[in-house]
């Protein structure tokens, strides 16, 4: 009996094997075409992401058009898909924002060659977006019945916001189009922008989003050196402005300016934390330097009667009241060393010294200027500021208050946070940024000025000249592969 039951067990393990082998060929096949597809992703994902850093760099090209960047990320990705050449559809591409929209396949209509498909957007003012299509074949899957190819995608978004200007005016309101953004008041007056003789299309200059008004005076703004500094960029010159800018402005390259532009968004910078020391404001009157340590100052920093206060590095954010400077407001320098400088012996000076100072803007019993918390520069004043490249080149940002524009309703809308008074002496190496803030400078001070200059407006007043010292290694940057 035993032996009839062996009998018909007999053949079984070929069964056993057969189903095996079943087995283990689907799981090469997932090996093989799972294992090809991943690769064929990654190099997709790499290729993307060069070609998006590549188109981003022409975003601030000045004046930025959308063909050369799409051009530029074109022959990055073909550099890196094999097999891959120029779309005839786009060589060169046409000077859109969006180049290569998806057909009814919903895949780009780019096509690459090679079963490659693209399409390029220049999201924004400072984003770039590239995504990539490949019609990925597969190798042992259509055996079983599955697939024979399916198409893989790949997205890369990068930004770029090193604006290549010495001043950035942003407002942009329908109401206020052809408002000058840019104003002179007082006779004489005038605004000196001053830069190296690095590449013409990097050499700062203007930018306004609407209309540039130069003043009274010829000149009254002067482009030094001649023809080395930048030029001006108007999104929408009333002819008013552009009339009296032909005769009123010393060593522009463009006759007349200024060059017709690209609306500009808002460049978005981070804001860095302050560290969780709460102080309750600070005010610095008569006597020796006073080292301020970086933190939290719920109230306002004063500096009284010439007194001079000396800023450790660091991130200072200012929550009420601003900032008043009567006094010199600095950072670090070499006679410093030795000092007692936030609670320990300053052996050396630190290689950054930098800071940057955060006002939150705020109305004044519901007044539409929101001027309640002002950072401002007396006449008798004298401010040096070191910027950090930990907190994006910027010296001063002023916050954008929130529900600006329905509250600060004064025209042009606007917060009206920074003031700097006839006289004041500043040399603020980085930028002021403060990109819905009204701000005035006013002439007859020194110093070197201020590296650069991001608001909403910017008037100058006063009968002197505001020099503005724009260098392009220093200016608030925002560059890499944001997704």
């Amino acid at each position: 009996m035993q032996a009839s039951w062996l009998r018909k067990q007999s053949g079984q393990a070929v069964v056993v094997v057969a189903v095996a082998v079943l087995v283990l060929t689907a799981i090469l096949m997932l090996a093989l075409d799972g294992g090809g597809a991943y690769l064929d992703r990654r190099q997709l994902q790499n290729a993307a992401d060069a070609a998006a850093l590549a188109g981003a760099e022409k975003l601030m090209v000045v004046n930025p058009t959308y063909g050369p960047m799409h051009d530029q990320a074109l022959g990055n990705l073909v550099q890196n898909l094999p097999g891959t050449s120029l779309p005839t559809t786009c060589a060169p591409c046409p000077s859109q924002k969006t180049v290569g929209a998806p057909g009814g396949n919903g895949v780009g209509t780019l096509s690459l060659g090679a079963g490659y498909y693209a399409q390029l957007s220049a999201a924004t003012s400072y984003t770039y977006q590239v995504t990539v299509w490949h019609l990925h074949q597969d190798v042992i899957a259509p055996i079983h019945g599955f697939q024979p190819s399916f198409y893989l995608a790949a997205r890369a978004t990068a930004q770029n916001a090193d604006l290549p200007y010495a001043i950035v005016l942003l407002q942009d309101k329908s109401q206020y189009a052809t408002y000058s953004n840019f104003n002179i008041n007082g006779s004489p007056g005038s605004l000196t922008m001053m830069g190296g003789s690095g590449p013409p299309l990097d050499r700062g200059g203007m930018f306004s989003n609407a209309s540039i008004a130069p003043g009274n005076d010829s000149p009254s703004i002067i482009l030094s050196p001649s023809n080395g500094s930048g030029d001006l960029w108007a999104v929408n010159e009333s002819g008013s402005d552009a009339a009296a800018l032909s005769t009123r402005v010393q060593c522009a390259i463009t006759n007349p300016p200024p060059h017709t532009a690209s609306h500009l968004d808002f460049p978005n910078y981070p804001e860095p934390p302050a560290p969780a020391t709460v102080y309750n404001g600070a005010t610095v009157a008569n006597g020796p330097p006073t080292y301020l340590c970086p933190g939290q100052y719920s109230n306002q920093i004063i500096v009284q009667n010439g007194a001079t206060a000396v800023l450790a590095p660091g991130v200072y954010q200012v929550q009420a009241n601003g900032v008043s400077i009567q006094g010199t407001l600095r950072t670090l320098n070499g006679s410093d060393v030795g000092q007692a400088v936030c609670g320990a012996t300053l052996a050396s000076l630190p290689s950054d010294t930098g800071v940057i100072i955060e006002v939150t803007p705020a109305n004044a019993s519901g007044s539409t200027q929101c001027n309640k918390h002002i950072f401002s520069a007396a006449a008798s004043s004298t401010i040096t500021l070191q910027p950090s490249p930990k907190y994006y080149n910027i010296s001063l940002y002023i916050e954008t208050m929130p529900n600006w524009q329905t509250q600060c309703t004064s025209q042009p809308l606007g917060t009206n946070v920074v003031r700097f008074s006839g006289g004041s002496c500043y040399s603020i190496k980085g930028a002021i940024y403060g990109p819905a803030d009204n701000m005035v400078l006013t002439g007859g001070g020194c110093g070197t000025g201020v590296g650069q200059i991001v608001a909403w407006t910017l008037t100058i007043n006063g009968n002197g000249n505001v020099n503005e010292t724009y260098d392009p290694t220093a200016v608030p940057y925002m560059k890499g592969l944001v997704q």
